[in-house]
């Protein structure tokens, strides 16, 4: 007579199909659109609600904590091949085994829901589904429009934001920015309905340091829905990054999609200060984009010859930059960090996998903002 199959395994065989189940799924862009637009979000916002509690980021402490109990599966394998015929000891290895799988797995489902089916619904720039798209072939001229248009409106905006009396940049805190920057991006949710969810409290990382040394601004844990920033970030910087960090949340995960929505979400606000750091943030993708395209087309000197001709952003705006990156830095050395030593190797790993990531989003990275700006402002600007 054949054994009963343990309620463990019962488990363990529901998940691992669920899980293959759930990717075969993700394979079919329409499952993704409607999980992301009608399931995603009820997850996101109970999650987001749930960890506001904690005035510290849950994910990353639980990240941290993953970490240690891999180690110690690598050492408890490693003590197994010579403490094999002690009984007590394989008992407790087997047990300690069998928990890590099962945790293994619902780490897996739970990454499967919350940020690999909402990644690969449909972009904002994809017509396969009947979607706007936002994706056409655009000249130079067009760009040059745009980019100067950019310019333009930093200018202007560098002229309305609140300074001193020597003319410093008068910087907003950070929760100020955020009930802007939630205000103003909740006024899209009409257009991008899954920015009418909930907006949790952004947190500042623990690894901040680490942060800084891989050129990385923030991040979202997709297993308690909680966003992060990296604490020594300029100021100037800030606005901008929350409402990136928030779009994410918000299941918008494809960079150059929060790329975009976070300078709406920035230019549409009451702030000066806000939207400020919305125009530089857009300007420096821009900008790149039309002199790489200048390049392409007529060669360097040509390139540079016209685009000296283009306006130019304000002195008063780069010394803004200056100053912000100035005092983010006085930030970072007025505290210790002693792993410091690492920082070169961090950076180094970052860089590869900016390198890769690049290469498997393709037209989905960050510079590819620029597309989708190019379309917000067709029939506008051109």
């Amino acid at each position: 007579m054949n054994k009963k199959v343990k309620p463990y395994w019962i488990a363990i065989i529901i998940i691992f199909c669920l899980i293959v189940l759930l990717n075969l799924l993700a394979c079919i862009r329409t499952f993704c659109d409607f999980y992301t637009d009608n399931v995603y979000g009820i997850i996101s916002d109970i999650l987001g609600e749930i960890m506001d509690i904690f005035p510290f980021a849950a994910g990353e402490i639980l990240m941290y904590l993953m970490a240690f109990l891999v180690f110690l599966t690598i050492v408890f394998a490693i003590l197994l091949l010579f403490l094999r015929k002690k009984e007590k000891y394989k008992i407790f290895s087997l047990k300690y085994m069998k928990g890590m799988l099962l945790l293994f797995l619902c780490v897996v489902l739970i990454y499967t829901l919350n940020w690999i089916i909402p990644f690969r619904s449909s972009v904002l720039s994809d017509e396969k589904l009947g979607r706007k798209s936002y994706v056409r072939s655009y000249n130079i001229e067009e760009l040059q429009t745009l980019r100067n248009y950019l310019v333009e409106k930093l200018n202007e905006t560098s002229e309305m934001v609140e300074r001193d009396e020597e003319g410093h940049l008068i910087y907003r805190d950070y929760n100020t920015v955020n009930k802007e920057i939630e205000a103003s991006m909740k006024t899209l949710g009409n257009e991008y309905p899954r920015l009418k969810g909930y907006y949790p409290d952004i947190k500042k990382a623990l690894c901040s340091s680490a942060l800084e040394w891989m050129n990385i601004g923030g991040y979202n844990y997709p297993y308690t829905m909680e966003a992060t920033y990296n604490k020594y970030i300029t100021k100037l910087y800030y606005p901008s990054l929350y409402a990136h960090e928030i779009s994410h949340h918000h299941g918008y995960y494809q960079e150059n999609e929060a790329n975009f929505l976070s300078y709406l979400g920035c230019i549409k606000s009451d702030d000066s200060f806000v939207r400020y750091s919305g125009y530089i943030d857009a300007v420096y993708y821009v900008d790149e984009a039309y002199f790489e395209a200048l390049l392409s087309a007529v060669g360097e000197k040509e390139a540079w010859n016209i685009y000296k001709k283009q306006p130019k952003i304000k002195e008063q705006v780069i010394n803004d930059e200056i100053e912000a990156s100035k005092e983010a830095k006085e930030r970072y050395d007025s505290e210790s960090h002693p792993m410091e030593k690492l920082s070169t190797a961090a950076n180094d790993v970052s860089q590869k996998g900016w390198e890769t990531q690049e290469t498997l989003l393709e037209g989905n990275y960050y510079d590819d903002v620029v597309g989708l700006l190019l379309y917000y402002y067709d029939g506008i600007l051109f």
